[in-house]
C-alpha cells in the first residue's frame, strides 16, 4: 500500500508534467536540443513523459506512448531532493540551455504584416521590382516611359533609358540586397525566437525581408522587447 508521501509525490509529479506539457512545451524542445542535438523541426514535438528526481524523459508522441518509441533521458544535475524543487530546477535548466543554444526564452508564432508607412514601404518596392523586371517598361509607348518623359523636364529620357539598359542589374543588386537581410533576419531573428525554418511562420518573414529588407525587423524587435517586459513582470508578480 502506498504510503501518504508517495502518494503526495505522485501527485506533485502529475501535476508538474500536465503544466509542462500544457505551458512549457518551448522548454521541453530546448532540453533535447541542448542534451540530444535534435534540429527544431523535430524536438518542437518534446513531451514530459515521466519525472524522477533525477531524470525527466521525453518522447516526441502523444503523453501515452507506444512501447516502441523512442524516450530521451535528460539528466537533473544535481538530483532534487524533493519534487517541490522542480519548478526553480527546470527554469534553471531552460536558462541555460538558451545560453549554450543562443537562443530567446520565448517563441515568435505570429506574423506582422505590414500595417501603415511599412504597408506603403512594401507596395513601393514591390512595384519597383515588378517595373524593373522588363526592359519593356521603361521604352515607348509604355505609360513609365511616358511618364518621366512629360514629368521629369530633361532627364526624363536618359532616366528611361537608363533603366532600360540596366534594369537587369538593378534588380539583381536590390534582390542581392534584400537576400543578405532575409539571411540576417534568418540568423539573428528566426532562429533566435525559435522559429521553425520552412514553417509558415518563416516563410512570411522571410517573403517579408525579401521585400521590405530593414524596414521587416522593427515589428520582430518590438515583439521580443514586449515579450521581455513581460516575463520581467512575472518574475517580480514571484
Amino acid at each position: 500500500m502506498a504510503s501518504p508521501k508517495d502518494n503526495d509525490d505522485t501527485a506533485i509529479k502529475n501535476r508538474i508534467i500536465t503544466h509542462m506539457n500544457t505551458s512549457h512545451q518551448d522548454s521541453l524542445t530546448r532540453y533535447l536540443r541542448q542534451t540530444h542535438h535534435l534540429p527544431l523541426s523535430t524536438a518542437r514535438h518534446a513531451t514530459l513523459h515521466s519525472l524522477t528526481l533525477s531524470t525527466l524523459t521525453l518522447t516526441l508522441s502523444p503523453s501515452s506512448p507506444s512501447p516502441t518509441a523512442p524516450k530521451y533521458q535528460i539528466p537533473i544535475t544535481p538530483p532534487l531532493k524533493t519534487y517541490a524543487e522542480a519548478r526553480a530546477r527546470l527554469a534553471a535548466m531552460d536558462a541555460a540551455a538558451c545560453t549554450a543554444l543562443d537562443l530567446a526564452p520565448y517563441t515568435l508564432t505570429h506574423y506582422d504584416p505590414p500595417r501603415g508607412i511599412r504597408l506603403f514601404i512594401f507596395i513601393l518596392i514591390f512595384l519597383e521590382t515588378l517595373l524593373l523586371s522588363r526592359r519593356a517598361h521603361f521604352l515607348p509607348p509604355s505609360v513609365i516611359h511616358h511618364v518621366l518623359t512629360q514629368f521629369i523636364p530633361y532627364y526624363g529620357a536618359q532616366i528611361a533609358s537608363f533603366c532600360a539598359r540596366t534594369h537587369f542589374a538593378i534588380l539583381a543588386v536590390i534582390y542581392a540586397i534584400h537576400g543578405v537581410q532575409a539571411w540576417r533576419m534568418d540568423r539573428t531573428r528566426l532562429r533566435r525566437y525559435n522559429v521553425v525554418r520552412l514553417g509558415r511562420v518563416w516563410w512570411l518573414w522571410m517573403g517579408d525581408a525579401m521585400v521590405e529588407g530593414l524596414y521587416a525587423f522593427p515589428p520582430v524587435d518590438e515583439w521580443a522587447r514586449g515579450e521581455e517586459e513581460r516575463r520581467r513582470r512575472e518574475k517580480e508578480r514571484h
